[in-house]
């Protein structure tokens, strides 16, 4: 059942029992009032005539007048009220059962008249019995209940049919409310309710839209994420196709022809540089996944020990070395490799001979170590996708140059290690600068 319906008929089972409770207390306590002043009265009138035959008796008894039936008969028929008369037990006048004294009954005839009849004993073995008409009083009290029926009926009409509209109007909002859940569940997470009711169910639509947008941010999120598996898995396969096809070309020819030495050479020396590029894309891959799976220590690190290494470990680089001398909270093997990336890639995007500058500005509690070169710049477009795996600008030209996509991968990764990020700014044809900001650090 419908909850508009329960609302309706909650309310319609609340309005019967109360409004039946309380017009049938006022219809009886009303008629008991009217029917207790009719008994008084009754009963006054009763004493009454009690009073008045028995003295007519005693004053015949004084004559010394005949009281026999006929004589009884004769008194009785003075009083304008159906009566009996019983002598030792036995009826002289009217009809009727034989009441004990000083009692009261209330009896419906077959006709439906209803008679109430007194009894009381009188002197001489007398027993006199009186009935009063009480028909219209039953039928005042039948003819109210019946018009309160019809009345409470009416009542509980119209309080049905407008408790159905505003019952309908309520349960509006729970309505947008299910069609809003279900449209979410059939994909259309950008759905949103939007009550605006001021009570509980504008907090409740409020609520339900939160939760709606927390599960289209988790959706996009792993929609994102699958789409940046399926990309770094068609990169890879791309990546390891290019230098297999070669080598395996090169081995083919090596196996299957007689070639010169120059060919020879030519061959080896192809099969020997793929080779190395995976090697380089192995190992660069195995650091950017163990990166997510170790637990990184940072210890102060001097800069001014980190440059000779830097320097050694790019060899023929025109690198321009800062005079810096603080110390960063670091894992030293980490942060060189990041530099070492963000060198050669700057090697790679200049023209021969051109220097790479590192840089390292002490801000007082951070120092932001940043690596520039003057080449050809990454346009603006590519900036937010340069970090992801095996995404190149110029693909060919990175290839050529032995690139693989994933060292700003592992820079990025290895920034975020030490609780920072890559910060990239370009501008084609003029250079590239690539920033990170490190913690300072004591150096014990």
């Amino acid at each position: 059942m419908k909850f508009a319906y329960k609302m309706v008929c909650l309310l319609v089972l609340v309005l019967s029992a109360s409004f039946g409770v309380g017009g049938c207390y006022l219809l009886y306590s009303d008629f008991s009032a009217q029917l207790a002043r009719a008994e008084a009265a009754n009963a006054d009138t009763h004493r009454q005539v009690c009073t008045l035959l028995q003295g007519e008796i005693l004053d015949r008894q004084r004559r010394g007048e005949s009281l026999d039936d006929a004589a009884l008969t004769e008194l009785l028929a003075n009083f304008a009220l159906p009566t009996a008369l019983w002598r030792d037990g036995v009826c002289i006048v009217g009809s009727g059962d034989l009441l004990p004294d000083g009692t009261m009954e209330v009896r419906r005839l077959a006709d439906g008249s209803v008679r109430a009849t007194y009894a009381s004993s009188l002197q001489g073995g007398l027993q006199l019995a009186t009935a009063y008409d009480l028909t219209d009083l039953y039928r005042g009290r039948d003819a109210a209940l019946r018009r309160f029926l019809l009345l409470e009926a009416a009542v509980l009409a119209a309080g049905a049919a407008v408790t159905a509209v505003f019952a309908r109007r309520m349960t509006r909002p729970l309505r947008t409310l299910t069609t809003a859940s279900a449209e979410i569940a059939d994909g259309d997470y950008a759905r949103r309710t939007g009550l605006h009711t001021g009570d509980e169910i504008e907090t409740l639509s409020s609520s339900f839209d939160k939760m709606a947008d927390a599960v289209q941010e988790k959706i996009t999120a792993l929609q994102a994420d699958v789409r940046q598996r399926e990309d770094f898995m068609g990169a890879f396969a791309h990546e390891l196709k290019t230098p297999m096809t070669s080598i395996i070309g090169y081995a083919d020819m090596l196996r299957t022809i007689q070639a010169s030495p120059a060919e020879q050479y030519e061959a080896a020396g192809a099969i020997y540089h793929e080779g190395r590029r995976l090697e380089a894309l192995s190992g660069k891959l195995l650091a950017l996944l163990g990166l997510g799976e170790e637990t990184i220590t940072l210890q102060p690190t001097a800069l001014a020990a980190l440059w000779p290494r830097l320097q050694a470990a790019c060899p023929g680089v025109p690198l321009q070395l800062p005079a810096c001398d603080a110390a960063v909270q670091a894992d030293a093997d980490l942060l060189l490799d990041l530099l070492c990336n963000l060198v050669g890639n700057a090697v790679k995007a200049s023209e021969p001979g051109q220097p790479v500058e590192v840089r390292a500005a002490d801000n007082g509690d951070t120092v932001n170590l940043t690596v520039a070169d003057h080449g050809c710049g990454i346009p603006q477009s590519e900036i937010s996708r340069v970090t992801e795996p095996f995404y190149m600008v110029d693909k060919s030209r990175a290839r050529k140059q032995g690139g693989s996509g994933l060292g700003l991968a592992l820079c990025k990764r290895i920034a975020e290690v030490h609780g920072s990020d890559l910060h990239i700014e370009s501008t084609p044809g003029e250079g590239t600068r690539v920033s990170v900001i490190l913690r300072k650090g004591a150096v014990q």
